[in-house]
């Protein structure tokens, strides 16, 4: 800048001026100039301080002021954000391992996960071209096609903080399940019949405090047998054993205190009946009875005396997450677990027909060992079934009590990361053909069960990604199925011709791929 020159310049020309000034306005002028010396000088001061400021910042945009004006720029944003939410303090939402939705404290939680089993089963079984035993099943010898096995969509979270958690699991059946509504007596009009394909599994609230303690209370698996209470998600074949069929006590209503340490966990159970499959035996070939296992029932529904079931996890090695599947991939730890539990029902009120149930109780053990790349799971499990009177037994006499059994051993092994190979054997005995007392059912063996099960798991995107899996095995039945059989399963009843000798030989192929968003 050139200041002191331009003053020069602006003096000089005031001067030659002057002399054609007159001397009324010599004073004006002079005052004039004097002003405008003053500000000049001013102003040569600012732009002074400002080159020397540019001399020694370099420019004027430093990375300090960069980082303020970002800084600056990210809170407008944020506020922007909060603002268009709607909501003072705002949202939070993504994908962890499914949808979620929070609040930015954590207070509240929405998590949102679904299932998607999709399977394509084929079934061979002999069917006699004879007459068949009263009661015996019939149809086509082989059958095959598509079902939608399993679709669910899970709710849950936790309220005010993460100690309060909740669940809410709608479900949709494969087949229709029709229900009867009708108005009150008297009305004029009626609501006939509807066909459903929903219900809800868990509905249960908890809450968990210090020292590893929690209460839940609502509608959930009781906790009995191993097999039943890992998800059907994380089941090592495509469906589970026909021995966890018979023998689990599937959903409740009712109260559950959990203690959880680091090595030992323990459950207790109370609540309304607890289903148990196939207890009442018939006095011909064909499928038995069967008790409780209604979701979401009123207090009038499913009543007992009482009714307990219980577990208690001793954790030798690896963690509790590592075990809630039936399964272990690569890179997982090395992990053993062993288990027990027990169940006890007494039915309210005693049931009049003599070969139905009036008091039960179970007990099982298991033990699960996790290699990193392979595993091992096997159970036990017994059943004592109290009949309501004492019906009469094959060979003369009468009989009161059924005592059944089941064991299954299954292990795995990846060949690759995204190939999985397994096998599983089933026995197990209901103790219900000694019931069978008609002519032509005396020779029938249905009461018995002995399966091997072979198959693969494959992971499209490496067991890493487990949110798909494509699942195909292949079982054969040693025995005939009878009071084992499960529809959920793919496992139909086998046939009994008039003579009474069951056929048997059944086979299974199934299919499914499974989706979990």
């Amino acid at each position: 800048m050139h200041t002191p020159a331009i003053a020069t310049g602006i003096s000089l020309a005031v001067a030659l001026a002057m002399p054609a000034l007159g001397q009324n306005t010599s004073d004006d002028a002079i005052k004039q100039i004097d002003e405008l010396r003053q500000q000049n000088a001013q102003l040569a001061a600012k732009i002074a301080k400002l080159e020397q400021v540019a001399s020694q910042d370099g420019a004027w945009l430093t990375d300090e002021r960069a980082a303020q004006i970002r800084s600056l720029v990210t809170d407008v944003l944020a506020d922007s954000d909060t603002r268009a939410s709607l909501q003072a303090d705002g949202v939070t939402a993504g994908w962890n391992k499914g949808f979620f939705l929070a609040s930015p404290d954590n207070s509240y939680r929405l998590n949102i996960k679904g299932q998607i089993q999709f399977r394509w089963a084929y079934n061979d079984r002999s069917i006699p071209a004879g007459p068949l035993a009263t009661g015996s099943a019939g149809g086509p010898s082989q059958n095959w096609g598509f079902e939608n096995r399993r679709t669910k969509i899970t709710f849950s979270g936790h309220i005010i903080d993460p100690s309060l958690t909740y669940e809410v699991k709608p479900v949709f059946n494969r087949q229709s399940i029709t229900v009867s509504s009708t108005l009150p007596a008297g009305s004029s009009v009626s609501l006939g019949n509807s066909d459903v394909n929903a219900s809800i599994e868990d509905i249960w609230i908890q809450k968990a405090f210090d020292g590893g303690l929690a209460v839940r209370a609502g509608q959930f698996k009781a906790p009995f047998l191993r097999e039943e209470l890992v998800s059907s998600s994380a089941q090592l074949a495509v469906e589970r054993s026909l021995v966890n069929d018979v023998f689990s006590t599937k959903f409740s209503q009712g109260v559950q205190l959990e203690w959880e340490q680091e090595m030992f966990r323990l459950q207790g159970f109370y609540g309304d009946g607890l289903r148990a499959n196939r207890v009442n035996p018939v006095t011909n070939a064909g499928l038995a009875g069967n008790y409780g296992g209604a979701y979401n029932t009123d207090y009038v529904t499913n009543r007992t005396n009482y009714a307990f079931a219980g577990r208690a996890e001793l954790k030798l090695a690896g963690n509790w997450r590592q075990f809630r599947d039936l399964t272990s991939y690569r890179g997982e730890d090395f992990g053993v677990m062993l288990g027990v539990g027990g169940m006890a029902q007494s039915l309210r009120p005693t049931p009049t027909t003599a070969l139905a149930a009036k008091n039960m109780w179970g007990v099982t053990a298991d033990i699960t060992v996790d290699f990193g790349g392979a595993n091992i799971f096997a159970y036990g499990v017994y059943r004592n079934v109290d009949l309501a009177g004492s019906p009469a037994v094959r060979g003369g006499g009468t009989d009161s009590t059924m005592n059944q059994w089941g064991a299954v051993v299954q292990g795995g092994f990846f060949v690759l990361d995204s190939l999985e190979l397994y096998g599983r054997l089933e026995l197990g005995d209901l103790d219900t053909d000694q019931y069978r007392t008609t002519a032509n059912s005396l020779q029938a063996d249905l009461e018995s069960n002995s399966i091997v099960t072979i198959g693969t798991n494959f992971y499209p995107f490496g067991s890493s990604n487990k949110d798909l899996k494509l699942t195909t095995d292949f079982g054969y039945a040693f025995d005939a199925i009878g009071d084992f059989a499960s529809g959920g399963a793919d496992w139909a009843s086998d046939a009994t011709p008039a003579n009474g000798a069951t056929e048997d030989g059944q086979f299974v192929i199934r299919s499914q791929i499974q989706l979990l968003f």
